[in-house]
């Protein structure tokens, strides 16, 4: 499994975020922190979405939603090179596990794309603020997190907003986005507002951290074939373990998961 945050990207578009000499669009998927309020009265859906990664490639998303009457307040973590996938607050479905990551993720990857649209130039060009409006009437807008999760905001699609840089450095964002294929299949209309960050809000995740009320996935890279390209899938374990700190997880990992202390560490999970 690729970190959520490289996703965001990679389903953008690979070259973008890759190339040698990326244009200067490809830093709108390299931030450190982005918080999301999002709103969809289609679905019933609101959401407050805080995306924290920290300089070790650890990632943590913290939900707040309500869609009708369901109300979550968790929060979802990745550690170790995405080798744990950790859930609070939240009672993820048997076996779909990863399905928590995946409204937030594809979110996330629709706010880049309509950010890198916007402001081409790249966040660090804009210097005051800028309006926008875009359009497109053949071409939908899709986003995925490998091949479990997908959606499609279908043409013609239609987006306008401002963006703002704050005294801090920080850019502000709020989109109004509508597309066809929504609910019921009908014309759909979202809003996108938020924070964009350049810098992580946090440098690492502590050791000390508790997470003794948090279940923790052991997440397995199983190779698939698709199409005759074979491509690495998120698996979970079955069962939710338990750990007292991001450290005691973190040895575990770093041992092949042994609980033994005398096992020799076959990797070291990064400070």
């Amino acid at each position: 499994m690729q970190k959520f945050w490289q996703i965001a990207a990679l389903c953008v578009t690979t070259a973008l975020a890759h190339a040698q000499n990326p244009s200067p669009a490809a830093q709108w998927y390299r931030a450190g922190s982005v918080s999301l309020r999002l709103a969809e009265p289609a679905r019933d859906f609101t959401a407050a979405w805080q995306f924290d990664r920290a300089d070790n490639g650890d990632n943590r998303v913290i939900r707040e939603e309500r869609r009708g009457g369901v109300v979550i307040d968790g929060a979802v973590m990745t550690v170790c090179d995405d080798a744990a996938l950790l859930i609070k607050g939240i009672t993820p479905e048997r076996l779909h596990e990863m399905r928590e990551l995946d409204e937030p993720v594809l979110q996330l990857q629709l706010l880049l794309r309509l950010l890198a649209r916007a402001a081409p130039e790249g966040p660090a060009a804009l210097d005051a603020g800028k309006a926008f409006n875009l359009d497109d009437a053949k071409n939908a807008i899709r986003v995925g997190r490998g091949g479990e999760a997908r959606r499609d905001f279908e043409a013609p699609w239609q987006a306008r907003g401002h963006l703002k840089r704050e005294a801090n450095g920080d850019i502000s964002f709020d989109i109004v986005f509508g597309y066809a294929g929504g609910a019921d299949g009908k014309r759909s209309d979202m809003t996108l507002a938020g924070i964009w960050r350049q810098d992580s809000r946090t440098s690492s995740f502590e050791d000390a951290t508790a997470i003794a009320d948090w279940q923790v996935y052991r997440v397995h890279r199983v190779p698939t074939t698709v199409g005759g390209n074979v491509r690495i899938e998120a698996m979970v374990g079955v069962k939710p373990l338990r750990y007292a700190t991001l450290g005691h997880l973190r040895r575990h990992i770093e041992r092949d998961w042994s609980s033994n202390p005398n096992v020799k560490p076959i990797l070291a999970c990064k400070p």
